[in-house]
């Protein structure tokens, strides 16, 4: 079974209709994508690295910029493969949060460094205004910096030149949230709520700063960690995306470490 392009997809749709227990057939898939999809990607990834770091010779100007090009096309694939391997995982409930304390502070600090080159090409300015008394939350470390890497490359990628992006950390009620004010243009309730929803997965442009992991993704995750979104727009270009989780977990720890 699975053994090419058209036989995958007429025996997958084949056990949709005939397969009774939809469970098995979702972890089935999640195994073609990992196997027949993403391994392949990763692969041709690494070599157009190497090609583009000249290590099978000397590119011209032409050559390079058609390899990254098609390098980018690749990250982007292999970055919607991993988001639905994700969704279906969180889905069968087979990812369990490895819970850790962690200073956000400093994954923040460190994203933002990420986006520097943006920054300056777009004039854009980020201030970090921490109204906490302290930066250590627990969460998953690993998917809660993923997080925070998609609500601020979709951020930037909407927000207006020339403007300034405002981070508010805020706690309250045993809660902590974190929040990105952005100016950029007006979302009305309906196209807000679309952008969480996996049909209608927000897809970045090649042009544009990161793919991150999906605001459908990002959704999932804080609600595993009994969190909610937060995502608000005005009608005077003011908008706000970010995530309110408890401050001290409510799951299982698996490990205790400081970042």
């Amino acid at each position: 079974m699975f053994k090419d392009t058209q036989g995958n997809c007429a025996n997958f749709c084949t056990e949709i209709i005939n397969n009774k227990d939809l469970e098995n057939l979702k972890k089935s898939f999640v195994e073609i994508l990992t196997h027949d999809l993403k391994t392949p990607i990763l692969a041709q990834i690494r070599v157009l690295d190497m090609m583009i770091n000249g290590q099978f010779g000397k590119l011209n100007y032409e050559q390079s910029e058609m390899l990254n090009l098609t390098l980018e096309s690749c990250n982007y694939m292999y970055t919607m493969v991993a988001t639905l391997i994700s969704t279906y995982k969180f889905d069968i409930e087979e990812l369990e949060l490895n819970y850790s304390h962690f200073n956000i502070m400093q994954i923040i600090e460190n994203t933002i460094k990420k986006t520097n080159k943006y920054l300056t090409e777009n004039n854009i300015k980020i201030v970090v205004i921490p109204e906490i008394k302290n930066p250590i939350i627990s969460g998953d470390v690993i998917r809660l910096t993923k997080v925070i890497q998609t609500i601020l490359f979709h951020t930037l990628n909407t927000a207006f030149k020339n403007s300034i992006i405002k981070i508010y950390l805020e706690e309250k009620n045993n809660n902590f949230s974190v929040k990105f004010e952005s100016h950029s243009g007006y979302i009305n309730p309906e196209k807000m709520r679309k952008e969480f929803q996996f049909h209608t997965y927000y897809t970045e442009k090649y042009d544009k700063i990161g793919t991150g992991i999906g605001l459908f993704l990002v959704n999932k995750i804080i609600e595993k960690h009994n969190g909610r979104i937060i995502a608000e727009s005005s009608i005077n270009q003011t908008n706000v995306l970010g995530f309110e989780i408890p401050k001290e977990a409510v799951g299982k720890f698996y490990y205790e470490n400081c970042v």
